[in-house]
């Protein structure tokens, strides 16, 4: 069963979350801020992501996303290891299954000069859903990048 956890942080409390956290190398930024979007492999920066209205850090190991609402960051983790940092709500996944699937990415309003990891061919988004009983998405997340075919 994956951990889930989650909690409301201000910014400063956001930002230090993310510093004193252990992402694997294989981690991926994905962020938007009002100035800025970013799709490359994660690097701490304190002030792009103070700045964020949302945003995802992935990894097969597991994903932390946040959303701005008002002077917070709502933050969540779902994934392999606890995040013992938030508060746990893990027993929400209890009697879902599981399902992986993948959305390609098309490269639309994205610099065509930027390298991609499968250079001339088709990259994907493999996600992870979790499923109710009626088989609705109650919780999903971004896993990692692969080549389509």
């Amino acid at each position: 069963m994956p951990f889930l956890h989650a909690n409301d942080l201000l910014t400063d409390d956001f930002t230090e979350l993310v510093r004193n956290s252990s992402f694997p190398e294989d981690a991926i930024l994905m962020a938007f801020s009002p100035a800025e979007a970013c799709f490359v492999p994660f690097e701490f920066d304190e002030s792009f992501l103070a700045g964020t209205d949302q945003g995802r850090i992935f990894s097969p190991a597991g994903e932390l996303k946040w959303r701005r609402t008002g002077d917070k960051m709502r933050v969540v983790y779902l994934g392999k290891d606890p995040f013992d940092r938030l508060e746990d709500y893990s027993g929400e996944m209890n009697e879902l299954t599981h399902e992986q699937s993948e959305i390609i990415l098309w490269r639309i309003g994205i610099d065509k000069k930027t390298e991609w990891k499968f250079p001339g061919r088709k990259a994907g988004l493999a996600v992870e859903k979790w499923l109710d009983s009626s088989g609705l998405a109650r919780f999903s997340r971004y896993h990692s990048l692969r080549e389509v075919a």
